[in-house]
């Protein structure tokens, strides 16, 4: 996945993150946003030993704890203590 369309363009099957991890547009320190559990989407970031972003440096880093906040909630969901 990539950090731009252009360079989600040269990545086989590529994606830009927002698109695959539905992030929004505008974000804030305590940004938050949602994805089903159930979802298809849920399940594959749950199967996922690693998550390779091209040009992650370009992006902000709200937008990093955003995906690092609600990946934490999906991963703790499917392994509760």
């Amino acid at each position: 996945m990539a950090s731009l369309g252009i360079a989600a363009l040269l990545l086989d099957s590529g994606r830009t993150a927002n698109s695959k991890f539905c992030v929004p547009i505008h974000l804030h320190e305590d940004s938050y946003y949602r994805i089903d559990q159930g979802s298809h989407l849920a399940q594959l970031i749950r199967k996922a030993c690693i998550v390779i972003w091209d040009e992650a440096p370009m992006v902000h880093r709200h937008t990093f704890k955003a995906v690092d906040r609600r990946f934490g909630d999906i991963m703790q969901l499917a392994n509760p203590t």
